[in-house]
């Protein structure tokens, strides 16, 4: 049941993480970086995503769930142009539309070091096979 729909949400997902790493060249990360994969960046610049939850559309054979995009970015002066690209690379998927970016920096404890954390959120559209 629904394979169709999830090819289509592997295929969304598949074209973003190319669609970063090919642009930047930076790791993508699902959901978190795991510890002993932290220890291998000399620097915080990287991607990490998740998906949120599922909610109703008013069309009954659709439902979208959001996606997280965080952009860590350490030492660099160029962070909203990144964040611009970052946008037209996800927006250009099918089914992904661009909501709005959060932009944090952040202090690492104890230390004189700071990374800077945008956080995009997209939210795609997603077909389903049958009524919810």
């Amino acid at each position: 049941m629904n394979e169709k729909t999830k090819r289509f949400m592997r295929e969304q997902i598949d074209a973003l993480v190319n669609g970063l790493k090919e642009q930047f060249g930076l790791p993508v990360f699902e959901d978190e970086i795991a510890e002993d994969e932290e220890t291998t960046l000399a620097t915080y610049n990287c991607f990490v995503f998740e998906t949120g939850e599922f909610r109703t559309t008013n069309n009954i054979r659709n439902v979208t769930q959001d996606i997280y995009v965080y952009y860590y970015s350490e030492n660099r002066d160029d962070v909203d142009e990144q964040t611009i690209d970052i946008i037209s690379i996800v927006s250009s998927i099918k089914g992904m539309n661009f909501v709005n970016t959060i932009k944090e920096r952040l202090q690492e404890k104890d230390t004189d070091r700071y990374v800077d954390r945008v956080t995009l959120v997209f939210r795609r559209v997603i077909p389903i096979e049958c009524q919810v």
